[in-house]
């Protein structure tokens, strides 16, 4: 019996890894390893909130868009929404939004990403 327990939860991890295996033997890579959040200077963002910055989605895959879910969390742990839609392939910007907002901080998380 614990060895059938022990049996199934290594094939649960296999399948809940972060890279899986092709037909071909290669490495697939999930969609939201392509997707970046990075923090730009910004002067609106600068005004709005001093130090604030423009934070942006980039997806970095060279061929294919990616949909994606983002949680928006403000002043430390409160979530404060979802933001869904598709970054477009090539290292295009998506605009999220200011990383201070009236002094508290603001930021987004990746909840879930697929190649369209």
């Amino acid at each position: 019996m614990r060895g059938a327990a022990l049996a199934c939860l290594v094939a649960l991890f296999a399948l809940c890894g972060t890279a899986t295996s092709a037909a071909d033997g290669t490495a697939v890579v999930p969609a939201g390893d392509y997707l970046e959040l990075e923090s730009v200077v910004d002067g609106r963002c600068q005004i709005l909130s001093e130090g604030g910055k423009l934070r942006v989605l980039r997806n970095t895959h060279p061929e294919r868009a990616v949909a994606y879910r983002l949680l928006r969390v403000f002043a430390g742990d409160h979530p404060q929404g979802l933001v869904t839609g598709v970054a477009p392939p090539g290292s295009a910007v998506v605009k999220l939004g200011c990383t201070k907002v009236d002094g508290r901080v603001q930021d987004w998380q990746v909840q879930r990403a697929d190649f369209e």
